[in-house]
C-alpha cells in the first residue's frame, strides 16, 4: 500500500545550522524544519559492505555536499522506514536522533542484498514573491509550472508541499541474494529502481510507474555533478568514469488544479556504491 496513504515503518519503534541565505532566511524548506533547499536530503551507511551479525549503521541526513553528514530530522518526521536484506523485512531495527543525522541500526542474520527505504512526512509552507522565482529555478520547476504560477494576478506568495523519499542499496557480505528487491516500488510517490543486470543504469518511477523526460543529477565525491534525462522507459545511464559512491536525486513537481493552488514536491534521491560486489 502506497506511501503516504500508508506508512510501511512506524518510527515509535525504536541546531539545524544556519540557513543557507540565498533563498530566505525564513523558509521551512525541506523536512529538517529550516534547512535550504540546496541541501542534499539521503541515507548513507558508513559503508557499502557489512559483515553477517555486524551491527549495521546507517545515516538518514541533509547536506549542503554530498557525502556530508551534517542535518539530522526529528524521528516523528519520518512515518516511514523500510530495511530489506535477502529479499526480507527486518523488522527489529532501531532509530536515534542526533544533531547531524537520524542513525537507522540493525544486526542482520543472513547475507545478500540489503535496501533501506525512508520517507517523510508532508510539509506545508509558503514561498514569498521575491523569492519564488529563485525557488522555481532551484528544484528544477518545468516550464509549465513557471508559466502556471506567473501568469497569476499580482504578486502572490507561492503556496507549496513537499515529501522526501530517499533509498539506499548495499551488501550484507555479497549482493547476490535478493537483488530483485531493487527492481520493484516500495510505493513511494517518486522512487528510483535498479536495472537488472546493470550497475549503470538506473530507473526513475512516479507512483510506480516509469516517468519520463526528468532530470536526474548524479553526484560523487571527487566529480562534477553530471545531470542525465530519463528516457521513455523512465531510464537513464550514467557516467562511472571515476566514480564509485554516488548520489542520484530528481524532483518531480505536481501542478495543483488551479495555479493558486498548492504545488507538491516529492524529491527521490538514492545513494549506492557501484563497485559492491
Amino acid at each position: 500500500m502506497p506511501y503516504p496513504t500508508q506508512s510501511r515503518r512506524s518510527t515509535s519503534k525504536s541546531n539545524l545550522s544556519k540557513l543557507l541565505v540565498c533563498i530566505g532566511a525564513a523558509l521551512p524548506l525541506t523536512m529538517f524544519g529550516g534547512a535550504a533547499l540546496a541541501h542534499k536530503t539521503f541515507v548513507q551507511p558508513e559503508k557499502f559492505v557489512w559483515a553477517k551479525g555486524e551491527t549495521v549503521n546507517v545515516a538518514l541526513t541533509s547536506a549542503l555536499e554530498y557525502p556530508d553528514i551534517q542535518f539530522g530530522p526529528k524521528i516523528d518526521r519520518i512515518p516511514f522506514v523500510e530495511v530489506k536484506v535477502a529479499g526480507k523485512e527486518i523488522t527489529d531495527i532501531s532509530l536515534s536522533e542526533h544533531e547531524t543525522h537520524v542513525n537507522i541500526a540493525f544486526t542482520p542474520e543472513q547475507s545478500g542484498f540489503a535496501m533501506i527505504s525512508t520517507s517523510s512526512k508532508r510539509r506545508h509552507g509558503e514561498i514569498e514573491p521575491k523569492d519564488t522565482a529563485m525557488y522555481l529555478g532551484e528544484i528544477g520547476a518545468s516550464d509549465a509550472v513557471r508559466a502556471a504560477f506567473e501568469a497569476l494576478p499580482g504578486e502572490p506568495p507561492m503556496q507549496r508541499s513537499y515529501n522526501k523519499h530517499s533509498k539506499t542499496f548495499f551488501c550484507i557480505e555479497t549482493c547476490d541474494a535478493g537483488r530483485e528487491i531493487s527492481l520493484q516500488p516500495v510505493g513511494q510517490a517518486l522512487e528510483f529502481l535498479a536495472v537488472a543486470g546493470s550497475n549503470d543504469k538506473f530507473i526513475l518511477v512516479r507512483d510506480g510507474k516509469p516517468l519520463a523526460a526528468q532530470d536526474v543529477s548524479v553526484y560523487s565525491p571527487g566529480s562534477e555533478e553530471q545531470v542525465v534525462v530519463s528516457d521513455n522507459n523512465g531510464t537513464i545511464q550514467i557516467d562511472t568514469d571515476g566514480k564509485s559512491v554516488i548520489l542520484l536525486m530528481s524532483v518531480w513537481i505536481t501542478l495543483p488544479e488551479k495555479a493558486d493552488g498548492t504545488y507538491q514536491s516529492d524529491y527521490a534521491t538514492l545513494t549506492v556504491d557501484l563497485n559492491a560486489p
